[in-house]
């Protein structure tokens, strides 16, 4: 068996895994995926910038935007007003930092981007129903 293929089964056993999760996942547990899927995405966006490959970081910040995005779009105003209300300026303000041109502050505007969204993840983790 080569390193390729044990690194396919690998990846393949992780989607599997991840789809798994989802299937039995509660609303709740959902969002935590988008979260986890957003932080690694822009960790990966940062990362490539830093390397200089601009093809793999543009596909993160796609990716990134893609699921902040679907964030932004889950939130139901009637029922959570303010809370919702602040939750989508701060998804806003992440987009647009994580939108930033390409450019010497690029990287750290990103990296502030992924703490601020990493602060209401770590709160969204703190609520899970039991």
């Amino acid at each position: 068996m080569t390193f390729q293929s044990n690194i396919r089964r690998a990846s393949s056993y992780k989607s599997v895994a991840k789809n798994s999760r989802i299937l039995s996942a509660t609303p709740h547990d959902l969002i935590a995926v988008l979260f986890a899927e957003l932080r690694d995405s822009l960790d990966l966006m940062i990362e490539n910038a830093r390397r200089k490959d601009q093809g793999k970081m543009f596909e993160y910040r796609a990716k990134a935007l893609s699921i902040l995005n679907g964030l932004d779009e889950s939130l139901d105003f009637e029922a959570a007003g303010d809370l919702a209300q602040t939750l989508h300026q701060i998804y806003a303000e992440a987009a647009r930092r994580i939108q930033a041109d390409i450019g010497a502050s690029f990287i750290e505007k990103a990296e502030s981007a992924r703490e601020m969204l990493h602060e209401i993840e770590k709160a969204w983790l703190s609520i899970a129903p039991n």
